[in-house]
Order: structure tokens, then sequence, then C-alpha cells
């Protein structure tokens, strides 16, 4: 494990250190206002703070909504601003924002956000109810020339007991390029056919390959008098990369006891790159390979060296007529 920000100033070894522990200080419990958290949706954060001197480099860390104080680097930005994606709805998230400056890691102040959806965190750290913005939407924007149209393959939609809209499914990229900076834009439309509300999300994958499949998930409040949507994804060409080759081992499948459906099994590291921030998704489908519902989840442990296996569990509460799943292993 790497070593732990245990002080408010730290002298990191590397310029792009590898996931390591933040501990939460006292001190900082009052530097909340320094930095703006806002839910986008049910599984996004927007983080924003103000510039400070002639610093141009900062650390984002997260309590991974464990709410243990614990704090993992989540990424380093070279503008004051951050957006955390692919959370959990209606979780707390915890973060810490530091700036890195003579070689010299300072932290500058710890928030805290709740995503969208679901029900409200037990420690009610924000006392926001989601907001879906319902006005007629404007004439479509050109696409920028080198623009990749996704093909959408299947997709699904359920409303779940807190009136919060999942929009699940699938897209592949068409092209012979790499792709990624995906946008999935749905419009959604009244019993009249009169556009009611939009909204945007990107697929899991942030890299989509020629040929390849990924899937989406995008939540958010229902709009009021939606009967409809449509789907339109599109992509940017983007340079290939090389990452850590991620194996399925194993895959099981079960209905518990009380009613949740479960995909579970073992990933293995069968390349020769660490794996720093290793997830997977699973997709479950109904007759004819149309998407029901999309989970996604950090492997266990989610720091994987070559040759090392971690297992994995996605839980569904939504999973009619089920009849096979797909894994995806990846690195977020």
């Amino acid at each position: 494990m790497a070593a732990a920000l245990k002080s408010n100033v730290v002298n990191p070894e590397v310029e792009a250190p590898a996931p390591r522990l933040a501990q939460p200080e006292p001190a900082l419990a009052n530097t909340a206002g320094l930095v703006d958290a806002i839910p986008l949706t049910n599984a996004s954060i927007a983080l924003s703070w103000m510039p400070t001197g002639k610093t141009d480099h900062y650390r984002i860390y997260s309590d991974m909504g464990s709410g243990y104080g614990v704090y993992i680097h989540k990424a380093d930005v070279s503008e004051p601003a951050f957006v955390d994606k692919m959370l959990r709805p209606g979780l707390a998230y915890r973060y810490r924002v530091t700036r890195l400056e003579s070689h010299r890691e300072v932290v500058l102040a710890q928030t805290a956000a709740a995503t969208l959806g679901g029900q409200a965190p037990p420690d009610n750290l924000l006392n926001q109810q989601p907001v879906v913005t319902a006005t007629v939407a404007p004439a479509p924007t050109a696409l920028p020339a080198d623009a990749v149209l996704l093909g959408l393959l299947s997709d699904n939609s359920y409303t779940d007991e807190f009136n919060t809209l999942h929009v699940v499914g699938e897209v592949r990229n068409d092209s012979n390029l790499d792709v990624g900076q995906t946008n999935i834009a749905i419009t959604f439309y009244d019993g009249a056919g009169a556009v009611i509300g939009t909204a945007n999300g990107q697929t899991i994958l942030e890299v989509i390959p020629p040929g390849e499949i990924s899937p989406f998930l995008i939540t958010l409040s229902r709009p009021e008098g939606m009967e409809s949507y449509s789907v339109r994804a599109v992509a940017r060409p983007v340079k290939p990369e090389l990452t850590p080759q991620l194996s399925v081992i194993q895959v099981k499948r079960f209905e518990d006891e009380a009613g949740f459906f479960h995909v579970k099994g073992v990933i293995e590291n069968s390349g020769s790159i660490t794996a720093r921030r290793a997830k997977v998704v699973a997709v479950i489908y109904g007759r004819g390979g149309a998407v029901i519902n999309v989970g996604f989840t950090y492997l266990n442990p989610p720091v994987l060296a070559p040759g090392e296996r971690a297992s994995y569990e996605v839980i569904f509460t939504y999973f009619p007529k089920y009849v096979d799943q797909k894994v995806i292993p990846f690195e977020e």
C-alpha cells in the first residue's frame, strides 16, 4: 500500500502516483466552502474551486462513498475542476483536493456531496432533490467533422420505486478507429410527441476499439409526462491506449432469497501491466439478446498485478425474464 497522506504538506515521490490513501484531518473540517461539489446525475458529481496562485496541477482524492474517512487518489488535473463519474445513485461521497507546487503537495480543502436518486444518505450531507430540466430543446447542434456515430444495438428503460429513470443499453463502434469522448444523448417526449427534456451520459468503457461494444447506464429523475424517448450515440477518434489485459475466469449467477439477482466471479490480470482501478460491468439480457439491465462494481481488490486474481459481485434489483449475461472487466 502506498504511503498515507497524514499532514497538510507531503513530498510526492512520483508525478502521477498509484492510488494511495489519505487520512482525514480535523483541521480541514471547515474548508468545504472552498470547493463547490454539485451532483450532476445519479452517477456523477462535479467539483470546482478557485485557482490558487500559479498552480496548475491538482490532485483529487475520494473516500469512494465508503464513509470510513479513508481517501484514495482518483485523478491528477491541470484545471480547477473535476467530474467524478460512474458513481452509485443516492450515495454520499467525500473529497479532498490538493495542489502541487515546488515539489510539495498542499491540501486545499475537503468537501462532500451526494449523487442524485435513491434514498438520501444517512448523514444528510446534502439536502438536495433530483432536478430535471424540462424545456423544449433547441435545434440540434451540428456534429464535429470527426464525429463517429455509434450503432445502437439495443436499449431498455425502467423506473424504480424512487421515481428514478434508468436507461440502459449497448452501442457498437462500427468504424475502423478507436473512439472515445462518447456522448449518449437522450431526448424525452410526451404523449403528443413534443420534446419535454434531454439528458446526456457516456459509455461505461472510455475507449471503444473498432468493432467492439460498450454498455451504457444513465439514471435521472423521471421527466414528468414522459411517454417515450430516443437515443443517439456519438464519439470522437482517440489514440489507442495500452491497457491491462483482464480476463474473466469465472461467472456465476443466482437469485437470492430476498429477490436480488447476483452476477459474481473471478477476474485475472493475464497481461504484463498492473491494473490500478479495475472494475467489471455486467450486462443481463432477455430473449433475442436485448439488454435488460447494466451494473458495475470495483474488483476486490481493485489493484491487480500481472498474474493476480480478484473477485467481483454485481447485484441487480431489476431483472425481468433474464436469459443470459456478459461480464466485461476494464480499468477505470
